[in-house]
């Protein structure tokens, strides 16, 4: 009974997780866009949008720490037998791939957005508009990792 409830409590821990890193991807996404056609429009309202993007990554860490803790436990408390299925191992190395664009990709990217944004520099609308498309491509690839992990999480293909 205890190992059930245990298993249970980690599932909703790792559901918790995944729907934090997944919606914050998705409201950063949402406000990135707003964000694009307030700037391209030379609105004031852009500044704020931009800082409310920049104050999301904190949630999407939590969300990350959740899936980390949870998945360490789940294969813990399986007796790590869904280590040797094959979605298992697709799902890790898409999995993989999320921080790996988050690092290379997406932070460098916003650093120099928000860098870029915030300076009193003639040459800086040409910096944003190049990091622009970055920015839309990074969060295109997030969600389509988010989709191709639950996709496998729920098929589950051997």
């Amino acid at each position: 009974m205890y190992p059930q409830i245990v298993r249970q409590l980690l599932l909703i821990m790792h559901l918790s997780g995944l729907i934090l890193m997944v919606g914050t991807t998705v409201a950063s996404f949402v406000t990135f866009r707003a964000f694009t056609k307030k700037f391209y429009l030379k609105s004031e309202n852009s500044a704020g949008l931009l800082q409310l993007l920049l104050n999301l990554d904190p949630i999407k860490g939590i969300g990350g720490i959740l899936l980390i803790i949870s998945g360490i436990g789940l294969t813990f408390i399986t007796g790590w037998v869904f280590l040797h299925m094959l979605w298992l191992q697709l799902k890790l190395s898409l999995i993989l791939l999320l921080p790996l664009n988050e690092l290379l990709v997406g932070k460098k990217q916003l650093k120099q957005l928000k860098t870029a944004f915030f300076e009193n520099n003639p040459d800086n609308a040409t910096l944003i508009k190049i990091a622009i498309p970055k920015i839309a491509a990074f969060y295109t690839i997030q969600l389509m990792l988010f989709l191709g992990i639950i996709v496998l999480a729920v098929l589950k293909i051997s």
